[in-house]
């Protein structure tokens, strides 16, 4: 699952959370609602793989709490 925190995610927007909110297809108040931290899957999977996978390539990295994530490898042109 994607991890995306609400700093990242309103700074795709170049700081603008309003802007975030409107790609969402959501109010900017919603936005502003979240907690600070890791923002909610279905938020962050529509950010990485639909508005902006190009952007958010660049952010990945292994989840912490993964037993996994020693095996996880990116692919190149994802």
């Amino acid at each position: 699952m994607p991890r995306i925190t609400k700093e990242e995610a309103i700074a795709a927007y170049d700081g603008n959370a309003a802007a975030l909110a409107r790609a969402l297809g959501i109010t900017p108040s919603a936005v502003y609602q979240w907690p600070e931290g890791q923002i909610d899957d279905l938020w962050a999977l529509k950010l990485r793989f639909v508005l902006m996978p190009a952007h958010f390539q660049a952010l990945l990295r292994p989840p912490q709490d993964d037993p996994d994530a020693d095996r996880i490898v990116p692919v190149e042109g994802a």
